[in-house]
């Protein structure tokens, strides 16, 4: 419970009045001890418990009427999320989540929860006189002065998006803002679905956050509006690449359930350049993956379309849009030392019936002729680079190319990207290092769109080299040491095998292993070349420059010119052709716990409220309870009063 005139509380004092009254009587009267009156007393000696006590509950009575109407006069509150204490609020900083999961409809409500949470903060911010809001949106990041609470949800900046969120980044930027300005008495009000992708609980910035609220030069509450309710009967569709293969059109489609009821035929509908196709897949299991042949026919260009399902529990994740354009060689570099893996290589790369797949072969004294910008892959089987070259590799990992590193047959202390070879490993004679673990759904070795796992275990190898530096394993032989690892580097990928193709070494030269990894390698830095197509939604690719013009051509939706950054689609910036999808995090549906937020708001003071997405007020005022009471006390103090009749005899 809270009071909007807390100073008035100080009338609380006037509750002694009666005791204080009641004491002076008291001193008022002497006692005299009088022989005649003992007998008297002596028979009224019965009856006086009985009296004190109904004076006793007057004089409480008087004491708690005065009481209540103080607190009736200070205009308390009552709710979960205002919680207990607290004063007359000036300013109300409310961080506004808008990802795309926040679309998603509240249990037994025919609002999403981003709706169901503006409709409470509206209702409550009038309940509390309506104390100067300033709104700092997930989209824009940017604070602004809302002039009524009847305004909030007519904002272009309160409306939906197919963006991310970074709490941590809104909770700093409301930092900044209260030391920046005078708000006076602030509160920091977060409403939010938890979705853990936005909150980032593994960043070291919560500490920061907690000195900089523990820092401010008035005590600011921190409160959090909860819409914490996972998702249920949803399905998100996602386009994870879009390529031309001669005629057709190749996309790599994704659907992800919420739940795991068993097997599903859920309708999907194609749009290619306007024109549309549909059909049912069949998906057992929360993920399947799979791949679709759109007809292009002679039709040479950029082209554009979208992935769609029926709309479901959150509509946001229902569609997904790709563009495309000219088909393109793919060149892979192999550098080596020679011998057999080279021609390995070389097959797994550029395999016969590939034709548009090339191999280029170099020694590393000739690496600075790779053409780095025509590159898909980048093989790299010698001791690691330095100098320009290493330069020029970090430059084209870090631009969205993909590397395989390959031990070199001699010792080398030089690193690349934080990583180094260690020393050589023979297997025991008549033995061999197996591979016994490795990711089934990530990396190069990962399970095909069908379901299919790669025979990893077929592999064996009597040679290896340690891979000394941190990243993360994507597969490990059966001593535990890594067989396969990853580093990310800007929009790049890079991964090193810690044995070579070579049947000194392994029989990793055998198709089972070899081909679809380097394969899945070459995917990964092709679609580099199509990423001038692709755009997150809100991010600076997603806005025009200078000049551009912005015109929608997908038919799936329509969109509001000033929100339309931030909204998924196949947009036309100038000369610009991209399709902006919502983040891939936005389909992690996993919510923080309790332990989670206590952990990062650990030296916070924080109140949590979590709305049922019913869109009432988080708090309402309870005065009237409080008269009632006071005219309660009054009448039974009056009833007690009344002298008994008395009898005639």
């Amino acid at each position: 419970m809270s009071f909007l005139q807390q100073s008035l509380l100080w009338g609380l004092f006037a509750a002694s009045i009666p005791i204080i009254i009641h004491l002076l009587n008291r001193r008022r009267h002497r006692t005299v001890q009088w022989a005649a009156m003992e007998f008297l007393l002596k028979a009224t000696r019965e009856s006086r418990g009985k009296k004190k006590l109904k004076y006793l509950i007057i004089l409480a009575c008087r004491t708690l009427a005065i009481a209540a109407l103080i607190f009736a006069i200070a205009r308390p509150l009552v709710g979960g999320f205002l919680g207990w204490g607290g004063g007359k609020i000036d300013t109300v900083i409310l961080i506004l989540d808008r990802s795309s999961s926040m679309e998603q409809f509240s249990p037994g409500s025919t609002l999403s929860k981003r709706e169901s949470a503006l409709a409470s903060v509206h209702q409550s911010l009038k309940e509390l006189d309506s104390p100067r809001l300033v709104l700092i949106d997930s989209a824009s990041g940017k604070a602004q002065d809302v002039p009524s609470p009847d305004a909030l949800q007519e904002l272009t900046a309160t409306s939906a998006t197919d963006t991310q969120s970074s709490i941590p980044v809104l909770i700093s930027s409301a930092i900044d803002y209260i030391l920046d300005n005078t708000p006076g008495r602030a509160e920091i009000w977060v409403a939010s679905d938890l979705q853990q992708s936005d909150w980032a609980p593994e960043q070291g910035r919560w500490d920061a956050i907690q000195a900089g609220i523990s820092d401010l030069p008035q005590d600011t509450t921190l409160r959090i509006l909860s819409l914490p309710s996972p998702a249920k009967e949803n399905t998100a569709v996602r386009v994870h690449a879009a390529r031309r293969s001669g005629e057709e059109l190749v996309l790599d489609i994704e659907l992800k359930r919420s739940h795991n009821d068993g097997p599903s035929s859920i309708p999907v509908t194609y749009s290619l350049n306007g024109t549309r196709s549909s059909d049912k897949v069949t998906v057992n299991g929360q993920t399947y993956q799979f791949q679709k042949r759109l007809p292009l026919g002679k039709r040479e260009g950029v082209g554009h379309g979208f992935v769609a399902i029926p709309s479901d529990s959150n509509p946001r994740d229902n569609v997904a849009y790709f563009a495309y354009g000219e088909d393109a060689p793919t060149a892979t570099y192999i550098v080596s030392e020679g011998g057999e893996s080279p021609t390995w290589l070389s097959l797994a790369s550029a395999p016969p019936g590939f034709e548009k797949q090339q191999s280029i072969q170099l020694d590393p004294s000739k690496a600075h002729q790779i053409k780095w910008a025509q590159a898909a892959l980048v093989i790299w089987q010698a001791p690691m680079p330095e100098g320009p070259v290493a330069q020029e590799f970090s430059r084209y990992i870090e631009s969205g190319g993909a590397a395989v590193m390959l031990p070199p047959r001699g010792d080398s202390n030089r690193s690349f990207l934080g990583l180094s070879w260690g020393e050589l490993s023979n297997a025991p004679r008549g033995q061999y290092f197996i591979v016994d673990q490795w990711d089934h759904a990530d990396g190069p070795l990962r399970d095909g769109m069908e379901g299919t796992p790669v025979p990893v275990p077929r592999l064996k190898a009597i040679k290896r080299r340690n891979i000394d530096g941190e990243a993360l394993t994507l597969a490990s032989w059966d001593d535990k040491q890594p067989f396969l690892v990853r580093r990310t580097l800007g929009e790049g990928t890079a991964v090193f095998v810690s044995t070579l193709p070579d049947y000194t070494w392994s029989n990793l030269g055998d198709a089972d292993v070899l081909l679809p990894a380097i394969q899945r390698m070459i995917a990964v830095g092709d679609t580099r070349f199509g990423s001038a197509f692709a755009a997150i939604a809100g991010s600076q690719q997603s806005f025009t420059s200078h000049g551009e013009n912005r015109s929608r051509l997908d038919t799936y939706a329509k969109s509001n010119s000033s929100n339309a950054p931030y909204e998924a689609g196949v947009w036309k910036l100038g000369d610009r052709l991209i399709a902006s999808n919502r983040p891939a995090t936005e389909d992690q549906w996993q919510i923080l716990t309790q332990n989670q937020l206590d952990q990062m708001l650990e030296d916070i003071p924080y109140k949590l409220f979590e709305d049922q997405g019913q869109a009432d007020s988080l708090t309402r005022e309870i005065w009237r309870a409080f008269l009632i009471a006071t005219l309660v006390f009054l009448i039974t103090e009056a009833l007690l009063c009344l002298q008994p009749k008395i009898k005639k005899s």
